[in-house]
């Protein structure tokens, strides 16, 4: 046998190489049929104990398996349920409901500063922009940051879906706040802007309105009684020749009567606090024809006797008169048919303005009146009084009515007039005169005669727009 490590030959029955001590394997010889039993038995074997090491190792691996996914569901549930939990608290302490419960425990400590940052945090939460805005500038308001207040405010009233009872309120301390600071020209300004009208009517005292025509400009053919309305307690400027009224300028006060001509009319209203408004222009074409002056039958000049004033104009016309020289107009006396003429100096204007309220050209006439007489007014009014006394009316020439009662008698001269069939008198009028200098008329009336003095009742008589004697002679004359 040949050693296998260094080739020497090993004598046959050692089991060692005798130069290199090598072990020697001795296999012996096998017949190929038992070699391919053995081979084919050991195959047999080997494949068993492969698959039965596959089964096992499979099995073993399924289990691992199983177990690793169970264990990661459970981590994942596990996880989720964390998760879930974080977000839920952490929502709820974000949430609008949570943030206005703290805001409100903090507004009643007094911490204004926090209850506003819990505010605006409860705004960004989707929480009720109205409710919560009004906490919002209260808290402003506390803290005396009248900017912020104002501008939570406008932010309020001005949000596209705030009801009408929250608008109204957000306006009530708006202008609560301007009243305070008498700042009524802002006051004014917000309501114009205002889009309920329901809120400027409540607030109407505080705006100035652009002043309102009763008529439109244009052209008419009749006289305009022109009106100019203001829309609350204020005053009302205006001007005719197209310039800008200030307070200075002309009033209004009643209607101003256009009659044949162009105006340019501008007037602006200027409320109770000041406020201005804008201008309201308008042009007027006015053509009408005039009525005639009226007639007065008396001319000017020197009278001695008493006399009437009969005065006619044409159909359709009424007619006004003054005594103080002022020009006469729609709110002059008005001539209903009596008109004595004054003793002494006087002066007429006369008007006539017909239905269009056209104005005729003024009729002009002086008198002076002077009875021829011994007697004058003066003497009548003492037979007024000597007659009262007398009677028991009075008790003293003063006009005393009694010791007990403080007002007295008094007999005031009216005019004097002709009586027809009757003569010329003096008219005295009957009042009772209180303490306070005040007069309350009785409605009785006296007549005297100019010439001799008789005393008589009289009255006014509506047929014949005169006097009219309506007793039997209460006294005889001189």
């Amino acid at each position: 046998m040949i050693c296998p490590e260094c080739g020497r030959e090993i004598p046959e029955g050692h089991l060692y190489c005798d130069f290199c001590g090598q072990e020697v394997q001795i296999v012996p010889d096998f017949e190929p049929e038992v070699e391919n039993s053995i081979t084919e038995s050991l195959s047999g074997v080997a494949e068993t104990l492969t698959e039965t090491n596959t089964e096992e190792a499979e099995g073993g691996h399924e289990k691992q398996k199983n177990l690793f996914v169970l264990s990661l569901g459970c981590l994942f549930v596990l996880a989720l349920i964390i998760l879930v939990a974080y977000f839920s608290i952490t929502a709820y302490f974000r949430s609008s409901d949570y943030q206005i419960k703290t805001a409100i425990s903090e507004i009643e400590e007094g911490d204004y500063e926090a209850a506003l940052l819990s505010l605006e945090n409860a705004l960004e939460g989707g929480g009720d922009f109205e409710n919560i805005k009004m906490e919002i500038a209260a808290c402003y308001r506390e803290l005396g940051d009248e900017q912020a207040y104002m501008e939570s405010l406008y932010e309020l009233v001005g949000y596209e879906q705030v009801s009408r009872e929250t608008m109204e309120q957000g306006y009530g301390l708006i202008i609560a706040h301007y009243e305070e600071k008498e700042q009524y020209e802002q006051i004014n300004t917000l309501l114009q802007n205002c889009p309920e009208i329901s809120i400027q009517e409540k607030y109407a005292k505080y705006m100035a309105n652009m002043p309102e025509f009763n008529y439109v400009g244009g052209a008419y053919n009749e006289v305009i009684p022109l009106k100019i309305l203001g829309n609350t307690n204020g005053h009302i400027y205006y001007t005719m020749d197209g310039s800008n009224p200030d307070r200075y300028s002309q009033e209004y006060i009643s209607p101003i009567f256009l009659e044949s001509g162009e105006y340019e009319i501008t007037a602006v209203f200027i409320n109770e606090y000041g406020i201005k408004s804008p201008y309201a222009k308008a042009v007027y074409q006015v053509d009408v024809s005039a009525p005639f002056a009226p007639e007065v039958d008396a001319y000017s000049g020197d009278f001695y006797t008493p006399q009437m004033l009969h005065v006619e104009a044409q159909e359709g016309c009424q007619i006004y008169y003054t005594t103080d020289g002022s020009e006469p107009d729609g709110l002059s006396d008005m001539y209903n048919g009596f008109l004595p003429m004054p003793l002494g100096d006087s002066s007429f204007k006369f008007v006539a303005i017909d239905e269009n309220s056209v104005s005729s050209e003024i009729t002009v006439r002086n008198y002076h009146l002077e009875l021829i007489s011994d007697y004058t007014k003066e003497d009548a009014q003492s037979v007024v009084l000597h007659y009262m006394l007398e009677a028991g009316r009075i008790i003293d020439l003063y006009g005393t009515i009694s010791p007990e009662d403080p007002r007295r008698m008094t007999y005031v001269f009216a005019c004097c007039v002709n009586i027809e069939e009757e003569g010329d008198f003096y008219i005295f009028s009957e009042y009772i005169q209180n303490p306070d200098g005040t007069r309350e008329k009785t409605g009785s009336y006296y007549a005297v005669g100019i010439y001799n003095l008789p005393l008589y009742g009289t009255h006014f008589d509506m047929r014949t727009s005169n006097f009219a004697l309506s007793t039997e002679l209460l006294r005889q004359g001189i």
